[in-house]
């Protein structure tokens, strides 16, 4: 039995689907496929059922879940130990970063970090919120920052490192952006229409209220934050975004119109029970500012 074909496993598990699985372990299906019957071979029986429904566990695999979850869970807090006793002279962390925190000064702060530690390995995992959760208690990220937290989650300590500011952006050459003087000024604009945390949508909602106009229908609906950003630099479109995306991207005009209204909390997400040593410490501190 190897330590890999548990987190494949898991993945399953957590997942619920052989595809998305397959995506969020770096494997075709046909390899996560055969790796999750060597690990059937070995325990004597069938982990899963494939159904409409996706995948789902069996007896057998639902008794193994929690003793798999040990499993990886104690190989990270034997790494973390590694990395301790090594000091800061040498060691590895992982660490997950959503979009809006890669693109944030959090995200600059990890790279200094980086910088100032050359000897210390950092893979940084792309996501969001309920893949960075999964990960955490797989024991696969030391940390997490994501702005996308929908509450809170068994297991996992959340704490608020950052505020994002959101605005609209657009082109820099859309002139009703350039001259516009509050929300109402953009009432016939045509809208690029995003994923926002539940929180930002109501105080969004309130601010297109208090001004008189309904939420703006989407002329585009998309989750992909690079699409967005394109279409922007070259139509007349409009979008609700945080200021990091668009700061450094050229061709986007972003301005504040909610008098400050629209922040976005990042938070910092770590598994409950993890062991925290020295690295992480010092990263959590350096990220703090």
């Amino acid at each position: 039995m190897e330590h890999r074909q548990l987190v494949h496993f898991l993945a399953v598990l957590d997942s619920g689907s052989l595809t998305a699985a397959a995506q969020r372990v770096g494997l075709t299906q046909q390899a996560l496929s055969k790796s999750l019957s060597r690990l059937e071979n070995e325990l004597g029986g069938k982990l899963f059922e494939r159904g409409t429904r996706g995948m789902t566990a069996t007896r057998l695999g639902e008794s193994i879940s929690e003793y798999a979850r040990d499993i990886i869970a104690s190989a990270g807090k034997l790494r973390h130990t590694a990395s301790a006793a090594l000091g800061l002279e040498r060691g590895r962390l992982v660490v997950g970063l959503s979009p809006i925190s890669a693109a944030s000064l959090l995200g600059k702060r990890l790279t200094q970090f980086a910088q100032n530690y050359p000897n210390v390995r950092i893979d940084v995992e792309g996501g969001i919120d309920r893949d960075f959760v999964a990960a955490l208690h797989r024991g696969e990220l030391d940390i997490a920052l994501s702005s996308q937290v929908g509450g809170q989650y068994d297991g996992i300590l959340l704490e608020q490192v950052f505020s994002e500011p959101w605005g609209v952006g657009g082109c820099v050459n859309n002139q009703a952006l350039q001259d516009a003087q509050s929300i109402s000024d953009l009432a016939d604009g045509k809208w690029i229409i995003g994923r926002n945390t539940d929180l930002l949508d109501d105080i969004i909602a309130e601010t297109f209220s208090n001004a008189g106009l309904p939420m703006p229908k989407p002329g585009i609906m998309t989750t992909s934050v690079l699409f967005s950003l394109h279409a922007l630099s070259q139509s007349d479109f409009l979008a609700i975004l945080p200021q990091s995306l668009c700061r450094d991207f050229n061709g986007i005009l972003w301005r504040d119109l909610s008098d400050g209204a629209w922040i976005s909390p990042i938070y910092m997400m770590r598994r409950r029970r993890a062991h925290m040593d020295e690295l992480v410490s010092v990263l959590l501190r350096e990220l703090k500012g």
